[in-house]
Parts: C-alpha cells; structure tokens; sequence
C-alpha cells in the first residue's frame, strides 16, 4: 500500500461525519462528545478557549478529520502540525515511524502532506469545527484556537511557500479552500438543523493569529532570534518559541531519568552540547519577550520539544529517534521550574511533556497554560481520553496563568515515577509475512482508538462487528501495530478499503475499490476480480463487507474531488 495520505474533499468530510452520526451516534470514530461547560472561556492570545487541553503538533493535527475528532472530544487548543520548506513527496520518514506501547517515540517531523495541501486541510477543519459546534451545541463558535507550527530555520520560513502559509492562515479570505467550503456550506445550509446563514456569515477568515517556532537541534541562538523576530516584526504574529529539553543539561536529564526507573532509555551528550545551552537561552528570550511587548504581541515558550534518543533495540527503523509522553516529564517539567524561577513567572508557558487525566489538574494549577498532548491519543481510547482530560480542567478557569516555579519543581520529582517493573517488553510491531485476514477473532477496536487519521474503522455487518482499513487515510504510522490484542498489523493485514482502482492496483493489501460501472475490484489472496457483492461464487464474509459499505457507509468510498455519494 501506499505510504501517502489522499485529503478527503470538504463534502465528502461532511457526508462522513453528519451520516456517520445519523447512523451510528459517532463522528470519525468518536461518540463521547464533549459539551463545554457555557462558563469555561478564557482569553488567550486575542481569542478565547473554552479549554486549556489539545493536541500538541503532530499526526493529530495533520488531516482535517483528525483535528475535528480532537475538538468533538474535548480539544480547544489546537496545535497545527508543523510546515517547512521541504514537503510532499520531497521529504522523507522511515516507516512505521511511531511506537507508543510505553513511552512514546517517532522518527516523523513536519508534515507528510505538501505545505498547500495542509493549508487546504486546515481550512477545511476550521469549517467543519464551525458547523459541529453549532449542529452539536459542543461549544462557542469562537472557543477554540487555531496555532500555526513552522520551521526549522529562518531560510526556510522566508520561503515564498511558508510565507504565504502564514498569510494564507492569517486571512483565508481570498484562498480557493476557504471559498469553497464556504460554498459548499451555503448550498446545504436547508440540511442543518442548526447552523443557518447567520453561523456561516460568522465564519472568520482570520483563521490563525498565533505560531509556534520549531528549530533543528543545534540551531544556534542567533538563528532563532532571528526567526522569532522576522514573525513578530513582519508577519505581526503572536509568538511561542519550542525549546528542547536539552536545556537541563546532561548531568540532570541522566540522573532524573536514571531515578524514574527510565534507565533503558540511552543519550548520549552530543544533543547537549549542540542545542541551545541555559545560559544562552534566558538572555535571548528575554530580549524577544521585550520586543514582542513593543509590538503589543504575546510572547511565551512551549516547553518541551521531543528528547533525541538512540535507538538500540530496533524500536523504529532509524538509529536515531525522539521521545515523548510520561518519561519526558521530569525534564520539560523541571525546564519549566527553572525559567519560571529566572523569569519571576512573568514568561507565559505552553505545556507538553507526558500530560494525561490524572497531572493535568496539576499542571495547569501550577500555572501552565495550555496544555497540549501527543502521546496519550496514541495509546488505547486515542482521542477519547481528551473528555476526560477536559473534565478535570473544568472548574480551573479562574487559575491563573503565571507559572509557579516551586510548584513545578515539585512535580518535575513527583510525577512520572513509575517502577522499572512495569515497563513491558516490546515486540517487534513491524510483520514479516503480512496474511490479509477478513475478521478479527475479536473485534475490540483498539486499533482503531490508536490511530490518529482514522485510517481503521468498526461497521456492523449482518449484526456483527467487522474491522476494516482506510487505504487514503494512512500514512503507514505502525501505531495500530503495537496495540492489536491478536498481534498482527491492521494497516497491512485487515481487509482495505480503496477510493479508486488506481489505489488497489498501487498496494499489496487485500481488499476492495468502487468502479464507475457499479461493480468493486477486489484483490484477495493474490487474485483480483471485479465483482458485485452478491455475486454467489463470491465468499460470503466479503460479499457482505462490501455490500454493507456500499449500503450503509457510503462515505467510507469517498472520491478524490467529489463528494462521497
């Protein structure tokens, strides 16, 4: 199969979700909606957030559906995945490229998609977000914040392809994608029950007033100074700097994550010497804060980036990889403490490092503000853990947003620590001989919780549970991998879905593509046929997968270009 993700088109997004809640009380795969409380906005950066929690920039934030099932399940604050210079077909990621059976680590970076085509899909998440809140009653129209990720070096975000990605997100008014989804919307508005012309016209362009600043590791400060400065002076941007964890210092992180029982995980000191050091980043910082405050612009930091690790144990296919999630807590935690302390708590602090349901209480009563997640959705309930993460924030409104530098001190100690025993052994989640096998023994879902895009599916067929894969959707992540309860790999094994002919004849997966004359093409056990689903010499476990996707889950065969039918 093919390792490229294919947008799906703003009608066939709405066509998948409106006809999936019709038919199933879910949207992408997400039923337990969450509905802000009508108390819970508050101001942040010129716009209002209904929550403090969200995904942090990553494969949460690359598609339109992925963001949208963010926001239908609690998310607010939505970090947009990362752009840069090099895009498409032009940049490269060994896959599978994310293991999360523990402590999470990738070997991904920027996004998949070409930079338009991620614009394109956070224009179209900005619509769809609008007509949910409304249809839905989930929240304000205005209670979630859109931030831009870029990078990595000032070269490249000077581009003529960043620069008008930035311009594009800061008014979207003129761009093809905002027209058309607007477009789309007014032709249909007579099928909402909700979302009428009024909530359409209120749709703003100014789509994102905020970006985050992701640099290489070792890109000196003198570079990032300058990157922050040329979007605060000329792109008039609200501003947060990633730093990286590298800022404690080697004798630190080795000795905090040696204590946490986070011995196994091998650095070495090369990232540390390359990135940027302590003691060069707080004067640097403290020059970019005054100047934003000329600006009348808001500044803070986003703290952590991911960790550089080694990869020893052929976890991911690169010798190289980043850490994320529960063990990167005492680190960007204890970052946090020490800026906080220099900075007298008056350096606003974006939270990412191993948040979940249980700390998030605590982190945000420590001042930080607000709080994005990664690798948490990539474990079992994926997205749905953000309800409750949004539940334990409620009733905090009124907490301010001045970090507390010894309370993060204290949790930089306390939270994370897990004893050595419940590490599990990993296994290799990457098949030798995939085996396309129809039905799982027991269809529990998991791998569907795991992914981020939305790539697996559960449909009901004949009054049982089936499983099936989202050819277009997958980015070949190996995420459902780690956590398939029967040990094989649902995006290479389970039956496929594919939008076209085109898309089967590119893949190795068994499974099925819709044909003009009405027919599939379907390829099983090697052998490709073109068939109707009630053909008799058809096995009938297949016939009646395909006949109940074209029957009931029409959206699940969306075209590329046209709305699904």
């Amino acid at each position: 199969m093919s390792d490229r993700m294919h947008p799906i088109p703003f009608e066939a997004l709405l066509d998948w979700a409106l006809g999936e809640w019709k038919t199933e009380n879910s949207i992408f795969g997400c039923s337990n909606l969450y509905h802000a409380p009508a108390d819970a906005a508050q101001p942040y950066m010129g716009r209002t957030l209904e929550s403090a929690v969200g995904p942090a920039a990553g494969p949460h934030t690359q598609l339109a559906q992925n963001i949208a099932a963010a926001y239908l399940s609690g998310a607010r604050m939505i970090e947009l995945k990362t752009v840069q210079i090099i895009d498409g077909e032009d940049l490269t990621v060994s896959k599978p490229c994310i293991l999360a059976e523990d402590e999470g680590y990738n070997c991904e970076w920027s996004t998949e998609l070409t930079v338009p085509q991620a614009q394109k899909e956070y224009i179209k998440a900005w619509f769809l977000i609008h007509v949910l809140s409304r249809e839905l009653e989930l929240g304000r129209a205005d209670g979630f914040v859109f931030n831009m990720s870029v990078g990595y070096d000032l070269a490249g975000i000077r581009s003529k392809k960043i620069d008008d990605f930035l311009e594009n997100l800061k008014d979207a008014a003129q761009t093809a994608e905002y027209q058309h989804c607007r477009a789309v919307l007014e032709q249909r508005l007579g099928s909402f029950r909700r979302f009428g012309r009024a909530d359409l016209d209120a749709v703003s362009p100014a789509i994102c007033s905020s970006v985050t600043v992701s640099t290489m590791h070792g890109c000196p400060s003198v570079e990032i100074e300058k990157i922050a400065l040329h979007l605060l002076e000329n792109k008039k941007l609200n501003l947060l700097l990633k730093c990286n964890p590298t800022l404690v210092g080697y004798a630190y992180a080795r000795r905090a994550l040696d204590d946490l029982g986070f011995d196994y995980i091998q650095f070495g000191r090369e990232s540390f010497e390359h990135d940027l050091r302590y003691a060069d980043a707080v004067p640097m910082l403290r020059r970019i804060q005054t100047r934003a405050k000329e600006l009348g612009l808001y500044f803070g930091v986003k703290l952590t980036n991911t960790f550089a690790v080694k990869a020893r144990h052929d976890e991911l296919p690169d010798e190289n990889m980043y850490m994320s999630g529960r063990a990167l807590l005492p680190l960007s935690l204890q970052t946090a403490a020490r800026l906080s302390r220099d900075f007298d708590g008056e350096l606003p602090i974006s939270y990412c490092g191993g948040a979940d349901a249980k700390n998030i209480a605590a982190l945000r009563r420590a001042g930080l503000f607000p709080i994005t997640v990664c690798t948490e959705l990539l474990k079992p309930g994926g997205y749905g853990k953000l309800n409750a993460m949004a539940e334990a924030l409620e009733g905090l409104q009124s907490t301010g947003t001045r970090p507390d530098s010894a309370a993060l001190d204290e949790l930089s100690r306390t939270l994370g620590i897990k004893a050595r025993a419940e590490h599990e052994p990993r296994r290799d989640p990457r098949p030798k001989a995939p085996k396309a096998r129809a039905n799982c023994r027991v269809v529990c879902g998991g791998c569907a919780s795991v992914c981020p895009n939305r790539a697996n599916v559960v449909i009901q067929v004949n009054g049982r549970k089936q499983m099936l894969h989202i050819d277009g959707l997958c980015n070949e992540c190996g995420n459902c991998a780690s956590f398939c309860a029967e040990k094989s790999a649902p995006y290479l094994e389970k039956l496929t879905v594919f939008c076209t002919e085109k898309a089967l004849s590119e893949s190795c997966n068994s499974g099925f593509a819709p044909l003009p004359d009405g027919r599939f093409l379907l390829r099983w056990d090697g052998e490709l046929r073109r068939v109707l689903p009630e053909d008799s010499d058809l096995a009938p476990e297949i016939g009646e997968v395909i006949a109940a996707v074209r029957d009931h889950y029409p959206w699940l065969l969306y075209k590329k270009g046209s709305a699904a039918k």
